[in-house]
């Protein structure tokens, strides 16, 4: 989520170091918030649909960002349900609340959302965690698709879905990093005592 700036406002978060996107700091003075946000989607880990209809919660990104072309927006708004793997099951009833929505649908829905401004990273904090493991194999599915276009970061505390879906795994403790290496290396052979503790579940 610092990725994403949204801790700023929380009075006893300290934040040190760099988080470079696109080869800029993200805590220099002059960064633009808006812009940054338009680069690093954000899915949060439980659903969070606007309380608008299944076609606005896509399109509201792009309205926020001016555009008003109607015929533009539902392209988009199309394109970015099916990139969700979800247009087949939505495609008949855009009009609809989102509320209606199954949660695994839902949280489809808001990978949906961020997809619509078209950013070049998707930050996803847990995004099946509130999930039953039918809604949770579509997620992954939906990952392992979509990480051929986009950059994808996962927090995750589930070790068999980092095994199953990422190329590359980091492992934090207690706001360290210990160990970052291919999630092959990382699962088989990690060189930390601690990263193999962990692995092996002897805490944690």
């Amino acid at each position: 989520m610092s990725a994403n700036t949204i801790l700023d406002f929380i009075d006893r978060i300290k934040i040190t170091g760099l988080v470079m996107v696109d080869g800029k700091n993200i805590y220099e003075k002059g960064i633009r918030v808006d812009e940054l946000r338009k680069q690093v989607g954000m899915v949060f880990q439980k659903p969070n649909p606007f309380p608008k209809s299944i076609y606005e919660n896509v399109a509201f990104g792009l309205r926020v960002n001016g555009v008003k072309d109607k015929k533009v927006i539902d392209e988009k708004v199309e394109q970015s349900l099916v990139q969700a793997a979800i247009w087949d099951e939505v495609k008949d009833k855009l009009k609809k609340s989102a509320f209606e929505l199954s949660g695994g649908q839902q949280q489809r829905l808001c990978i949906a959302r961020a997809l619509a401004i078209e950013p070049s990273m998707l930050l996803m904090d847990e995004p099946a965690s509130a999930l039953d493991p039918i809604s949770t194999a579509k997620i992954e599915e939906l990952i392992y698709e979509l990480k051929k276009k986009y950059t994808i970061m996962i927090v995750t505390h589930n070790m068999q879905q980092a095994g199953r879906v990422s190329d590359y795994t980091a492992f934090f403790y207690m706001g360290e990093l210990i160990e970052f290496d291919e999630t092959k290396m990382m699962f088989t052979n990690p060189k930390n005592t601690r990263t193999q503790n962990y692995i092996t579940g002897r805490f944690g």
